[in-house]
């Protein structure tokens, strides 16, 4: 949604191609066919990379939760979080 950072984009994608990344530029209409759902009246270009994985946010959160509690960690929920600790 804005030129400078589609540009910015741009240089990283380029950079990521020399390093074997193979990424795309996707015009709106491309995001749009890709990702029914996304909104992208403003949006000037998307990238895609088709290596990437996507996740379950839900499944992500539990695998998440599931290793900082395997690793001592305690979950505690309804709370707000006003620091961490060590």
């Amino acid at each position: 949604t804005d030129e400078g950072y589609l540009e910015e984009y741009r240089r990283v994608a380029a950079f990521n191609r020399k390093c074997g990344v193979d990424v795309h530029e996707l015009s709106p209409s491309e995001v749009a066919d890709r990702f029914p759902l996304c909104n992208v009246d403003d949006v000037l270009a998307g990238f895609f990379v088709e290596d990437d994985g996507r996740v379950n946010p839900v499944d992500a959160t539990a695998a998440l939760a599931r290793g900082a509690r395997n690793g001592g960690a305690t979950i505690v929920e309804g709370v707000s979080l006003t620091g961490v600790t060590a």
